[in-house]
């Protein structure tokens, strides 16, 4: 199943890189504007305010989240085996998009699968349009994400969460044991994320978790579009189905930790 979500994306890449020349003019001129910019207010000041702002959100919202009575019982687990939850692990992306930018680089996986086939392609000289040129700087991006493999493995292996599911219980219980349903739904929604990703100008680590903090005016509108249309989405494929979802996750035990 990784393999064939990996391969989704790596096809989005390269359709990606086939219409760029079109998808690259789609919006106009590409211009880099803040809100501190449209506010007229310094940098500082705004992100102060809106890093409180956030904060103040983001534990009221935790405090009412009814997903969190499937965590009951976590914290008798050990550490790498449970949910660390929102706080701890929000911290340690901020060092790592700290350290990232400190080296003067940018923490983007679409951007980095964008690279790392940039260096296939470059292996077997082929060049690609929205790459013209492979550098240091791209091969970070494509190290980057192939260390990301190892990382999961050793997190789910420490976690003791590896299963050999060829099909999640969710998925399951809504559409079927049907291997090849599953498949064609992570491989096209890989190409489609990627796609989607490049041409909007990142993903959810570069345009949202690197981006906002930027005060982009351009990042915020991607993050509220991820998350958006990962909404919608969810209720177009479980359409129906929220007692189903309900029950399985009851029955599972299923959280951000094991699911």
């Amino acid at each position: 199943m990784i393999f064939t979500a990996v391969l989704g994306l790596l096809t989005g890449v390269y359709v990606y890189d086939t219409f760029f020349p079109a998808l690259s003019e789609l919006g106009g001129e590409q211009r880099f504007i803040t809100l501190s910019m449209v506010m007229d207010i310094r940098y500082g000041y705004v992100a102060i305010a809106l890093g409180i702002i956030f904060l103040a959100l983001s534990f009221f919202l935790n405090s009412i989240d009814p997903a969190k009575k499937f965590d009951r019982g976590q914290e008798k687990q050990p550490l790498l085996r449970r949910e660390w939850g929102w706080l701890p692990t929000g911290i340690i992306a901020g060092l790592m998009i700290f350290i990232t930018t400190a080296q003067g680089q940018y923490l983007s996986f679409s951007g980095s699968f964008l690279a790392l086939g940039a260096h296939i392609a470059d292996f077997f000289g082929w060049t690609m349009q929205s790459v013209p040129a492979v550098s240091d700087n791209t091969a970070w991006r494509a190290m980057l994400i192939l260390g990301v493999f190892p990382g999961a493995f050793l997190s789910s292996l420490l976690a003791n969460t590896i299963k050999q599911e060829k099909v999640t219980p969710l998925f399951q219980a809504a559409f079927g044991n049907r291997l090849y349903l599953r498949l064609a739904t992570v491989f096209i929604g890989g190409v489609l994320m990627i796609v989607g990703a490049l041409t909007g100008g990142g993903c959810t680590t570069g345009a949202f978790m690197s981006g906002w903090p930027t005060l982009s005016i351009g990042s915020f509108a991607m993050g509220m579009t991820f998350f958006g249309t990962a909404m919608l989405t969810a209720h177009i494929l479980y359409f129906r189905r929220y007692r189903l979802v309900h029950e399985v996750k009851e029955k599972e035990r299923l959280n951000l930790a094991n699911d």
